[in-house]
């Protein structure tokens, strides 16, 4: 086999390799880091307003992809023109399953539906 001949060989290969891996049902979902971290490969998360019984609410909402179970601590700092409100909350999250991905919510009072948020997390494998 000529020099150009492997070239092509194994670049096919190596393109066949990486479609494997890619295929759908075939990928493995990430792996939760050791400690207390963000854990940014497993979350997903989701932030906003909402109106509860009459009452402005903002709620942080977590997706887990993760084969382990997370446990997250959460912190909030809301501010409007009404006024700033502060919060904290735990979500236990389970591990991902093949059809679905674990949501966990933490919602606090709000002075208004709308606003600027900050929040933060710290998630751990349980």
């Amino acid at each position: 086999m000529t020099k150009a001949g492997l070239i092509v060989a194994a670049t096919l290969l190596s393109a066949t390799y990486a479609f494997a891996e890619d295929a759908p049902g075939q990928e493995r979902p990430p792996v939760a880091d050791k400690g207390a971290t963000a854990q940014e490969n497993c979350i997903v998360e989701n932030d906003g307003y909402i109106t509860r019984n009459g009452k402005p609410m903002f709620v942080i909402q977590l997706e887990n992809k993760c084969a382990q179970r997370l446990t997250c601590k959460v912190y909030a700092y809301v501010t409007s023109p009404r006024g700033a409100v502060q919060g904290h909350g735990t979500i236990r999250l389970a591990a991902k399953t093949a059809d679905s991905l674990p949501k966990g919510i933490f919602a606090m009072p709000a002075k208004m539906t709308r606003g600027n948020s900050q929040s933060d997390r710290t998630c751990q494998p349980y």
